[in-house]
């Protein structure tokens, strides 16, 4: 074959890369929910950040609410047909379960309180660290995994020192319920960019 044919052949046109992996088959109707639960884990994370010194009644209950509101992001965001299916329904419904036991039992010791939110983080870390683990050609699985991490290493923390002070649990809580919130955020409004 000669130099001039070896060159033409080269400048034929070649069928184009496959599509990079994106959420453009994601369902996007709901992306206002990701954003809305996102903001409200931010003021929830601030908001316990901020008033470290509460009584265990009033963290009980920011406690409550962002582990459901936690719980609510996580299966909405990996429990999806893209998503890892069941053990996010699993690790997100143990966050809210854990959530609604601190809020029917506000009165709760700071023992008993760690323990509940001890155990949901660590469960919302492994689902968290494995979705990551599983979709690491997804754009934002270090996040997830970092993430995933810190669910992680705060609920072996809590568990292993559930006589810590209010001052631990509130920074340690308010610390994921802001990653969680900015995240949520950003897949909201990821998904938002799709539909516009």
């Amino acid at each position: 074959m000669s130099d001039y044919a070896e060159f033409e052949r080269q400048l034929e046109p070649t069928s184009p890369p496959p599509r990079p992996i994106e959420m453009t088959d994601a369902d996007a109707r709901g992306w206002w929910l990701l954003v809305l639960a996102g903001v409200a884990l931010l003021v929830i994370g601030v908001w316990m950040l901020t008033n470290l010194f509460d009584s265990v009644v009033i963290l009980a209950l920011l406690v409550g609410a962002s582990l459901i509101v936690g719980g609510v992001v996580e299966i909405v965001a990996l429990g999806g047909a893209e998503g890892i299916g069941w053990p996010a329904w699993l690790g997100g419904g143990l966050l809210v379960v854990t959530g609604f036991a601190a809020l029917a039992w506000p009165d709760a010791t700071l023992w008993v309180l760690a323990v509940l939110a001890g155990g949901g983080l660590l469960v919302g870390g492994l689902v968290q660290a494995g979705e990551a683990l599983t979709h690491r050609h997804r754009p934002d699985w270090p996040l997830q995994l970092g993430l995933g991490g810190f669910g992680i290493a705060s609920g072996l923390v809590v568990l292993a020192w559930p006589e810590a002070t209010l001052v631990v649990l509130a920074v340690i809580l308010g610390i994921r319920a802001i990653g969680t919130g900015l995240l949520a955020i950003g897949m909201g409004w990821q998904l938002h960019r799709l539909t516009s």
